[in-house]
């Protein structure tokens, strides 16, 4: 055990792949009273220091080549550049639709961090054709299990051309612990914005750092051989205890005259970044499955399949009406097949 600058100790660093969090301590009680670390500035030194000796820890468990899937957003990118930072060179993969956002950011943090890079460029029905296999080999269709799948399995065939596959280096679960995508309904700088940010994080990474989860065998069934080499870089106890330190003011901001989140994460792979790509840090992003255009094309494809069917085009146009009557028409039909194979048709 190590001590942290607020002399709480912390737990070591680890070169596992990842650590679930929730199964190993308690995290889902508030604690509020731990965010204290204001500074946007303070937080990024010590979450950049963190990433990069987390890094370290999971390169020296392993003498193969290391990977690092480059979405473009600014997790993936901070993992990129301390992996540089850390003497690694990582084989940078990038998956992406027709539809995706980020395309352009991770061919421009390649290019900065000086890595191979591979895109990957999905269409329609390639999407098509990897969430049926998402299905088949998770046995459930859910949303968001099917559409994270995707791009990993998009991936593989880039990972076998690889002669030694070191570790897979992702930024999963850095949402999680710093609360990217959220807002606050109080003032940052508030007692209750702190209350209020503890609460949230807490409730998603008690709900996601479990191994007992809709499929508790969902990186085996989808990576396969590799799946024991697929990193989270943020999901790890000690991680986790840095950033329940941090306050609102350390994690919300404004840049350029506009909100940005993650900001010491954002500081942290800013640092890290040479000069002229900084801004790739203050990216905006959400999450793969919408970002890599995942869901857009499968969300296409459901209108594609609600504008064939009888008399779709009647009253509409299922590829321009709301989402609502999309989903009706769809349901509508389900609820046909399921009378037709009970046989009451």
């Amino acid at each position: 055990m190590t001590a942290a600058r607020n002399d709480r100790v912390l737990a070591d660093q680890t070169g596992e792949t990842m650590q679930f969090v929730a199964d190993l301590r308690d995290i889902a009680t508030p604690d509020p009273g731990l965010r204290q670390v204001t500074d946007p500035a303070v937080a990024a030194a010590v979450i950049g220091r963190e990433v990069r000796d987390r890094i370290e820890a999971v390169l020296r468990a392993s003498d193969a080549d290391p990977v690092v899937l480059l979405s473009g957003g600014v997790d993936s990118i901070l993992v990129a550049a301390a992996a540089v930072a850390a003497g690694a060179r990582p084989h940078a993969i990038t998956i992406v639709s027709e539809g995706g956002t980020d395309k352009d950011n991770a061919v421009a943090a390649a290019r900065a961090l000086g890595l191979t890079h591979e895109m990957i460029e999905l269409d329609e029905p390639a999407i098509i054709d990897l969430a049926r296999r998402a299905i088949d080999l998770l046995g459930v269709p859910e949303l968001w299990e099917v559409t994270y799948a995707v791009p990993l399995l998009a991936a593989l065939p880039a990972l076998d051309r690889i002669d030694a596959v070191g570790p897979i280096l992702t930024g999963s679960g850095a949402d999680a612990i710093v609360a990217g995508g959220k807002a606050l309904r109080h003032p940052i700088d508030s007692p209750d914005a702190v209350e209020e940010l503890d609460r949230t994080i807490r409730k998603e990474s008690a709900g996601n750092f479990v191994h007992d989860r809709l499929v508790p065998d969902f990186y085996p069934r989808i990576m396969g051989t590799y799946a024991d080499r697929f990193v989270h870089v943020f999901q790890t106890v000690r991680l986790w205890e840095v950033a329940e330190t941090f306050a609102p003011t350390a994690l919300f901001g404004v840049h350029d005259g506009r909100p940005a989140d993650k900001v010491c994460l954002r500081l942290a792979c800013e640092a890290l970044l040479p000069e002229p790509d900084r801004e790739l840090a203050w990216a905006k992003k959400s999450a793969i499955q919408r970002s890599a255009g995942i869901m857009g094309a499968l969300a296409t494809a459901a209108r594609r399949r609600a504008a064939a069917m009888p008399g779709a085009t009647v009253y509409g146009d299922p590829m321009t009406e709301p989402f609502e009557s999309v989903a009706t028409r769809l349901f509508l039909a389900l609820l046909t097949e399921d009378r037709e194979q009970k046989g009451t048709l």
